[in-house]
């Protein structure tokens, strides 16, 4: 029997978070367009924000609170001690998404202060010190290396578990069902009118810091 773990607003994160990160690193790199570039990042900073608030106020396996644990408890996981995971992010997995969630804001927040030093510059880049633009704008294009390294890494541990413990990864990130085995708990529903809150929340917030002065492509 299969079980409703994922929820749609999760599987929706994920995979738009995807092809954002994606687009952003394309649109610098090959297409050469800031515009666009810029807009990935608002993009990719409303996914943020939405994902932190869902963490919060989620379903019970997009709940930080549901797969965060201690030294203690990776521990025991990876001695094989199974007891406490309940079909969400395993210990090593929630590694994997606070590494990324952390790499990829810093990214995106960061963004909103860097300049190129000829044309374009974030919204919240003359709030601050040249200096402090620099230092910034050095992180932004630092991050990039890390971010790629996570997103590398995240698709190994990927194939490790599908491939090699034969564990389902992929399907249910698409379909949200799991296998119904052992302590996996059930969620009876997606919450999608809360999570259509938090995201309109997260959008007015995104649109408040790009009505700042920049060269932003959404005014």
């Amino acid at each position: 029997m299969k079980v409703l773990v994922w929820d749609l607003p999760t599987r929706l994160f994920h995979f738009a978070l995807l092809v954002l990160v994606v687009l952003a690193w394309v649109s610098v790199e090959i297409l050469d367009d800031m515009d666009l570039h810029f807009l990935c990042g608002y993009g990719i900073l409303g996914l943020i924000i939405f994902r932190v608030c869902w963490g919060v106020v989620g379903t019970y396996h997009a709940k930080f609170s549901s797969f965060i644990r201690g030294p203690h408890d990776i521990k025991r996981y990876l001695a094989g001690d199974k007891s406490g995971y309940r079909g969400g992010h395993n210990p090593l997995g929630a590694m994997s998404v606070i590494l990324l969630l952390g790499l990829i804001g810093a990214q995106a927040i960061s963004g909103l202060f860097t300049d190129d030093e000829y044309y374009y510059f974030g919204p919240l880049n003359s709030y601050i010190s040249s200096s402090a633009v620099d230092v910034i704008s050095q992180f932004h294009h630092l991050n990039v290396n890390f971010i790629i390294a996570a997103v590398a890494l995240h698709l190994v541990a990927i194939f490790y578990y599908q491939a090699i413990k034969r564990e389902q990864i992929i399907i249910p990130m698409i379909t949200g069902y799991k296998e119904k085995i052992g302590s996996i708990k059930e969620i009876q529903t997606s919450l999608l009118l809360r999570a259509i809150i938090v995201a309109v929340i997260a959008a007015m917030i995104v649109l408040g810091i790009a009505s700042f002065e920049g060269n932003d492509p959404l005014y």
